[in-house]
């Protein structure tokens, strides 16, 4: 009975909210094509939600709606998608039979709808709210520093703001911590602001042998949070509670998780002294990490101080464009990265990756949640609009070709030019999975 309980609390927490993510990015994507096509007169033949087998569904209209056995997205079957299709001879009904105009139209918006879906998600999501670190939005003032690191052999020091990383200028974290992530491998020249001198230094970047991106060797003196006690451990005995402020451990301050970390970790069985703020009390604790392996652990997840912040309407329609631009530009500098050969495919999750993605976020809550699935909204968008056959974007390619040299191409030729992209798009596929898989099992 337990086994089939713990499976049960692995669905809820995994597959369930990746059904939730597949199903609303892929069917908002075929409701575009839907809509247009029933608008321009195209018929459409099944709208179907799921893959697979029909369960059940009706018919109006002349289109099947059904509900299939294979809960992961969708489908929008069109009368006449090609001309192999139409024998030759074309209904009112088939999509050939509509200009080219009309056909790039309907193509061209189910990766609208994706766009539509985030921006639309993205102003619901700052309406209600959300939880962020407030570090990010503050400027890049180094707090500590990994020891033997990259960043300590540079001259980087405690205090020192970066000013700016290979040309780039920084100044917030978030900026700082996209370029050092994007730049595995590499030594790029940063330009700080030390004892009130600018100083220019070499700073060689690490790359994660596990995603292969950029690790960030220094951090920001946030303050730590603590977050989430777990039950019958020795935080949660001592009374932490979620909110509370680590002033210091045994008279040191404790400026960075990861000095909090460090300290619990190399003290197993050791009685520590922590001062700790709660709303505006100080209150002094005493909590013996227990032993796990060689480390010390009390049960509590560091955090950096949180803000929630909620806009109005009229903010949240600007907010939300914004950052979509923001996503957006930084998915198109990944992808030059990744053709630039700075950047390695293992950075890159599949379907593995946005598997376990989606459960983490719905974990976070609502809106991390919601923002979770406007973000893959987002890029299935703008992926789907790339000219490559048998993505959206290769019929758009295709059809303006087309309207250029005023004449159709013919159907041979598209096929092939077909069948190359669907072996080129497997192959990509079956590399992601692949690597995905050996994310999960490291040497």
């Amino acid at each position: 009975m337990s086994f089939i309980l713990e499976h049960m609390s692995w669905i809820w927490q995994f597959a369930l909210p990746f059904v939730v993510v597949l199903g609303v990015v892929v069917l908002f994507h075929e409701f575009g094509h839907y809509l247009v096509a029933k608008w321009l007169g195209v018929t459409v033949e099944v709208f179907s939600v799921g893959f697979g087998p029909r369960i059940f569904g009706f018919r109006r209209g002349g289109t099947d709606y059904r509900v299939s056995w294979v809960p992961l997205g969708g489908y929008v079957k069109l009368k006449g998608e090609t001309p192999e299709e139409t024998s030759g001879s074309l209904d009112p009904g088939d999509l050939m039979s509509r200009s080219r105009f009309q056909r790039f139209l309907v193509f061209v918006m189910g990766a609208v709808f994706n766009l539509i879906t985030a921006y639309v998600l993205t102003v619901a999501i700052l309406m209600m709210g959300i939880q962020e670190p407030i570090y990010p939005s503050q400027p890049p003032v180094v707090g500590e520093i990994d020891p033997d690191s990259p960043a300590v052999a540079a001259g980087i020091q405690p205090g020192d703001r970066i000013l700016s990383i290979g040309g780039q200028p920084v100044t917030t974290w978030k900026e700082l911590e996209w370029a050092i992530l994007l730049s595995p491998g590499q030594t790029k020249e940063v330009v700080l602001e030390h004892a009130g001198r600018h100083l220019t230094v070499q700073l060689p970047i690490q790359a994660d042998t596990r995603n292969s991106v950029g690790i960030l060797s220094f951090g920001p003196a946030t303050g730590v949070i603590v977050s989430d006690p777990q039950p019958g451990r020795p935080a949660e005995k001592a009374d932490l509670r979620s909110g509370d402020r680590i002033v210091s451990i045994d008279g040191v301050a404790m400026t960075t998780i990861g000095k909090v970390i460090k300290t619990i970790q190399a003290s197993p069985g050791k009685p520590l002294h922590f001062v700790i703020q709660r709303g505006g009390e100080t209150l002094e604790k005493v909590i013996t990490p227990v032993r796990e392996g060689n480390k010390g652990v009390i049960g509590f997840l560091p955090t950096p101080p949180m803000t929630t912040r909620s806009y109005g309407f009229v903010d949240a329609l600007g907010g939300a464009m914004r950052r979509n631009l923001d996503n957006a530009s930084l998915m198109f500098l990944t992808l030059k990265k990744l053709f630039l050969g700075e950047l390695s495919l293992r950075s890159f999750s599949g379907p593995i990756g946005l598997y376990l993605a989606s459960g983490v976020t719905a974990q976070e809550g609502l809106s991390h949640f919601l923002e979770f699935i406007a973000f893959v909204s987002l890029q299935l968008g703008i992926i789907n609009l790339f000219p490559i056959p048998p993505l959206d974007g290769g019929h758009v390619f295709t059809l303006m070709i087309e309207g250029t040299i005023r004449r159709d191409l013919s159907v041979q030729l598209k096929e092939r030019v077909m069948q190359a992209g669907l072996v080129l798009l497997l192959l990509f596929m079956a590399t992601v999975i692949y690597l995905d898989i050996s994310k999960l099992f490291p040497r």
